[in-house]
């Protein structure tokens, strides 16, 4: 492996242990309802995904890299399918994409060998 894919490696790392970091500093909010914790951490782990994105742009074809882009692609894929839904509150709507976004964070952390 040359030190060109590693570097990427490590910066897609470094992306998600950020808002992991992120995520995990809410609980010193002890404050913060439940509820408003959650709309944060979906928060962080948004941008997170994006700025994945965005790093993925920039990166050559190697294996992680790939399985990271299929994952966010499957994320997206399900989020166009729940947006094209219909006779489904927005409430439950809102949650069902918190929870595609979630999954997605999860396994893109999984793919890069970061534990959530």
């Amino acid at each position: 492996m040359s030190a060109r894919p590693v570097e990427g490696l490590r910066a897609l790392q470094a992306i998600v242990l950020e808002a992991l970091d992120e995520r995990r500093g809410l609980v010193a909010f002890s404050k913060i309802e439940a509820q408003e914790m959650d709309r944060l951490a979906r928060e962080y782990e948004r941008r997170a995904l994006d700025r994945l994105r965005e790093a993925l742009a920039r990166m050559p074809e190697e294996a992680a890299a790939l399985a990271v882009r299929q994952r966010l692609a499957r994320m997206e894929e399900q989020l166009a399918e729940l947006e094209g839904q219909t006779g489904i509150a927005e409430t439950s709507r809102r949650l069902q994409r918190d929870e595609i976004t979630w999954r997605a964070f999860e396994d893109v952390a999984a793919l890069l060998g970061v534990e959530a």
